[in-house]
Order: C-alpha cells, then structure tokens, then sequence
C-alpha cells in the first residue's frame, strides 16, 4: 500500500452531528489521505490516545458545548509533546460556543495549541488547502499504517428476545420507574403516585385545528440555560404569535451528563449569557419546570434528542408539559453511537406507557411526536415515513392515543407536499390495520434542516416559501427557523422576525397553485415504497414490530443515511436529482422492486449525465453545500436545481 498522510476525525463529547464529518471522511480519502472517522460523541483522550498514529487530528463540535470537553486539552497536549517530538497538525472546527464571537473562539483556541480553528462553515477545499500547506510547513512526510480500515466500535448481537410488543404492566412500570427516578436528585420531587394534570393540552390544540381545518400551526425552537431568561423568551414569542411553548433540552442533559449541566448552567449564570445550547430541565426539577410551563398562555412541548429519555420527561409530565418529542429509532439512528435498537425500544415504551399512565389518572391525552426526519439531510421520504410509522405503533400498543409523525423539509416542493400527505395516510393505514382506530394523528413539518444560505434574502426567501409548502401539505404545525440559522444561535428577536415571515406567507398561501397530478404520482410512489419496507418489518418481526423494527435495522432494511450508530448498515446513499427531489443512489439492501430502482437509476443518472460528475462525495458536497453557498436560483429548488 502507499505511503498516505494518516488523518483522524470525530465528533467530541455530547455532540451528535455527524453529517459534516462523514462528508470531510470522504473528501480527504478521494484527496489520498488514509482517513479514521470515530464518529461521533468521543472523549478528548480518546484522540490523544490514537494521535500517535495520524498525522493529522481533526476534532468537530457542533453544538456549541466544546469548552466542556476541551478543559483539559492544553495539559494534554503538553504531556503528549514531552514523550513525542513528531509534529502533529490539530484542528478544531464546527459552532464551538454558544454566546462567543467567531473572533473570541478562534483566538481562544488558537492559544490552547489548536495548529486552525474553523469557528463557522467553510469549504471542503479551503479546509484541503489549509492542510496541505501546514503539512508542507511542519515538515511532516507521508508514512505507511498498521491501522488502515481498523473498527474503532464492534457492534454486538442483539439479544431480540427481550422485546415484546405487549403492554407493560402499571406494576412493571412502577418497580422500573423507581430506579429511573434515582438516576438525578430532581428525580425526588416527582410522585408515582400522582400526576399533576396541565393547564393547557397540547392535543386538544393540534386536534381542534386538525380538524377545523385553520392555518398552520407555527412553533420556535428555543433553549438557554437560565431560566429567568428562558421565561421572557417565552412570553415574548407567545405575544408574536407562537402557538406553542417548547424548549430545546441541552446536550449534556440529552447524554445524561446532569452534573456537567449544572455546571454550566452555572457557569451561564455568571456570564450572564448561556453556555448550554439548551434548556436543562433534569437540573432545575420539577417545581421550576412548572413555574415555567404555568408562564405561558399556550400549549408546552419538550424536545430533546437521545435514545433515553425516561428520566427528563418524568420531570416533564410531573411539571405540567403535554408534548414529549422523539422516539426508538429517531431518537437513536441520528443522535448516539453505541446503544443497540433493542435498549431504546425498551426505553421508549417505558415512556410511552407512562404517557399512557398519565392520560390514565388525568383524562389528558400527553402528545407523542417523532422527529421521523432522522439525520434531517437528503432523506428519502419512504425512509422517514417507516420510522413514523413503526414508532406510531409502539406508542400505539402502550395506550398513547395523540400521534404527531414529522418530516422535514427537502426542497422540492412537489416532493415535500407528497411526502406529508403520504405520511398521514400511511401512519392512518398502519395504525387501523393493526387495531388502533382511536388515535388522533396530525402532521408536522421541520423547515429546512440543513445549512441555511448565508444570505439573509434567500433565508427570508426560503422561510416563506417553506411555509407556503407547509400551508398547501396541509400540515397541522410547523418547526419554525430564522435567518441566523448560518450565523449562530438565533436571538429572540430572531425568532419573533421568523413568525412575522410565516404570518406573511400563510396569509398568501391560499393564492399558490400546485401540480397536483405531479403531487399524485410523487404520493404514489412513496407509498408504494413504505409499504414495500413496512410488509418486510412485519415479517421480520413475524408480527411484532418491535422485534421486526430492530431486525430491519440489523439486516438493513431500515438504513439511515449518515447514522453514527454502529448498528446502522450505512449502505444507503442518496442524492438530489435535477429538480432538487430526493432520489436513491444507492439501495444498499432496501427490498424495493424493480420498478423503483429504476425509477430512481434514471433520476440519479440524469442528474449525473447534466452535471458530468460521477464522483460520489462530489455529488454530495454539492448537495450538501449549495444552499448556505446561496449557489441556487430560488427556493423551492423545483425545475432549477440543475440547468
């Protein structure tokens, strides 16, 4: 094998983005450098411990929580450096901090020992220039490596005996809710004995206008560490129009990290500006969750993002929030390295029949919603409606009876008004087949969940636009972004401008016409291809489709493009064609019948032919860059993605 510049990349800490780092995995291996992806959601000594063997270390937070992690760094690599004199090149790159200047994170880790530091996104070929020079300037030559194709993370068997699609029993729950509850002293303030019935539920609000057929519901993302703040935020999105309160859970309360999160909430607290990216229920507790939830005149929905959830969400349903986002594979395949499918099965039936236990003793149906978009980018939608639809019944089969499936924005207009109207229908269909004609199932759409233009003309373009998507999918809420999605954590009056765009364009959304034979065909086929994934999950799981959802992830049949999770196959890929519409590259081993897979060869092949570009991360680099590039006509993309 030839000599190669050895590279190592991952993402640090709680950080669970993984997309960028895969892409850059791919460039530096076509640029010839020997390249080991970690992943995501490793410690700092994790790469000290590997460094011997790379040349150049690449380290990515994206989350804004890299201080928490990088603490140690300079006495670390001040130890590595009295035992190794070789030259290392370290690099730093992703959105770093939370409240800090680009300026201030650069000069700060400039000055730990970082060789560049890449506060905000730049190109692939920039980051390739940057490193090809310093390899020249430190002198480091190419080598040969006893670690080419090494499995850092060994995934092992799933023991599908341990799940069951039955109820749990209340006594069941009860005996594991006491061992949840030890996990964090809040955990003492909440009573399994009782359930403190919400002010304002959230399923009566998605279900009256379900089913009056009124606008789009519109709902912010917010998340800081101090709760004082928090409230204000609140209140004052509530008087711009949000129909919803929710807040973001930070990512060290999402990894279970409580202590780090105090920490830093403190840490908040003195600054007076946050360093957590979210909101840390689990620290605050039950009593201040509450005086939170009880501030506002709207619903209140909590979102958080990891495969075990049972310990925040019990603080959640004690202190009066109706909403609880996320799922079993949701929750899993986009956000965590090393649980199996199995544990967060298991997980998400505890919450779901805790839900089930609160409607129970309230008469208050708590809203389920799954983010079924998964990893958010270049998702097929056949893939994400599977997922809703396997998590529609596990939550089904525990008692849950509002149901709230999302998907997220990719585009093509014709594809995303199809994608949500298939979604309804098929999490309906699936929910009635196998006996669940009593839950009340309504629609979400995330708006665009990937880089956002970085111009702020083409931001307010994309976010009306995608609300006038929304408004003609006839989705009952939307995931509202703003325009500083590409320069930072958006401000409060950020998110207020956000909803005077949407107000603006649901206004206007009546006036649009849509091609609705188009709508049809696009509906049509995605259905065909749920149902093609759906019948195999079901055999798999001889029925059951807890068992039947975990084999798929196994043997492929559910994969996730850019899982981190080591149980994921990653066989799938897939592209834009030239109207920007989501198409396989590559099926890896989805059981699709001929007639899709040449459906989606001569989209994928068109598109290749127009662009003359075979190269795969090319392909992907353009896709995944165009938009914050503002390298687009309009938004959306259709009929002008590729010319």
């Amino acid at each position: 094998m030839p000599d190669q510049y050895q590279l190592l990349i991952g993402g640090l800490g709680d950080d669970a983005h993984s997309i960028g780092i895969g892409l850059l995995s791919l460039g530096f291996k076509d640029a010839g450098f020997n390249v080991l992806n970690l992943g995501i959601r490793n410690r700092i000594a994790d790469f000290f411990k590997l460094a011997v063997h790379f040349d150049v270390i690449m380290i990515s937070n994206k989350n804004g929580h890299a201080e928490i992690y990088l603490k140690d760094f300079e006495e670390l690599l001040a130890e590595y450096r009295l035992t190794r004199d070789a030259p290392k090149l370290w690099y730093l790159g992703g959105s770093l901090a939370v409240s800090l200047s680009d300026h201030q994170v650069k000069k700060k880790y400039l000055s730990m020992g970082f060789t560049n530091v890449y506060p905000k996104t730049i190109t692939f070929q920039q980051i390739l220039e940057d490193i090809r020079q310093d390899l020249i300037r430190y002198n480091i030559p190419k080598r040969n490596s006893h670690i080419n194709n090494r499995s850092v993370d060994k995934c092992p068997r799933m023991n599908f005996g341990e799940l069951s699609d039955d109820r749990r029993s209340e006594e069941a729950l009860q005996q594991e809710r006491e061992t949840v509850l030890r996990e964090w002293r809040t955990g003492k303030e909440v009573r399994t004995t009782h359930f403190e019935p919400c002010r304002r539920p959230l399923d009566q609000l998605l279900w009256s206008r379900k089913t009056g057929g009124g606008a789009v519901l519109l709902q912010p993302r917010t998340g800081v560490a101090d709760i004082e703040e928090q409230i204000d935020k609140l209140l004052a999105l509530q008087l711009a129009g949000s129909d919803i309160g929710s807040v973001q859970l930070d990512a060290a309360s999402r990894s279970k990290l409580y202590q780090q999160a105090e920490e830093f909430k403190d840490v908040s607290l003195g600054r007076k500006s946050s360093a957590l990216n979210g909101f840390p229920i689990p620290v605050y507790g039950v009593s201040e969750v509450r005086r939170m939830v009880n501030s506002l005149a709207t619903p209140f929905q909590l979102r958080a993002g990891g495969p075990d959830h049972r310990f925040t969400y019990e603080i959640a349903l004690q202190a009066g929030i109706s909403g609880l986002e996320g799922g079993a594979i949701c929750y899993l395949m986009p956000y965590d390295k090393l649980t199996s499918p199995v544990d967060s099965i298991r997980n998400w039936q505890y919450i779901d029949r805790l839900c089930a236990l609160y409607e129970q003793f309230t008469g208050i149906a708590i809203n389920r919603e799954y983010f079924g978009v998964l990893t958010a980018t270049l998702m097929e939608p056949s893939i994400v409606i599977t997922v809703n639809i396997i998590q529609a019944l596990l939550s089904a089969q525990q008692g849950v009876k509002s149901i709230s499936p999302g998907y997220a924005e990719q585009g093509n207009r014709i594809q995303d008004i199809a994608a949500v109207r298939a979604l309804e229908e098929c999490v309906n269909r699936y929910l009635h087949r196998f006996g669940f004609r009593d839950c009340r199932v309504t629609t979400v759409f995330h708006q665009y969940m990937a880089a956002f233009p970085s111009d702020l003309t083409k931001s307010e373009e994309l976010i009306f636009n995608s609300c006038i998507t929304a408004s003609l999918a006839k989705a009952t809420k939307m995931m509202v972004k703003t325009t500083a999605e590409s320069t930072g954590i958006p401000t409060t009056r950020d998110n207020i401008e956000a909803l005077g765009i949407c107000k603006r364009a649901i206004a206007v959304s009546a006036d649009h016409a849509i091609k609705s034979a188009l709508i049809r065909e696009e509906q049509k086929l995605i259905v065909r291809e749920v149902n093609q994934l759906m019948e195999v999950v079901i055999e798999l799981g001889g029925g059951q489709i807890s068992v039947g959802a975990a084999k798929a992830i196994e043997e492929g049949i559910l994969d996730i493009f850019w899982s981190p999770n080591i149980y994921n196959r990653n066989k799938v890929t897939s592209i834009r064609d030239v109207d920007g519409a989501i198409r396989f590259l590559d099926f890896g081993d989805l059981p699709f019948d001929q007639r899709i897979k040449s459906f989606h060869y001569e989209k994928t092949l068109i598109r290749k032919n127009m662009e003359r570009d075979s190269s795969l991360f090319s392909l992907l680099e353009k896709d995944l860059s165009r938009i914050w590039k503002n390298d687009y006509k309009k938004w959306p993309l259709d009929a002008t993605y590729v010319n």
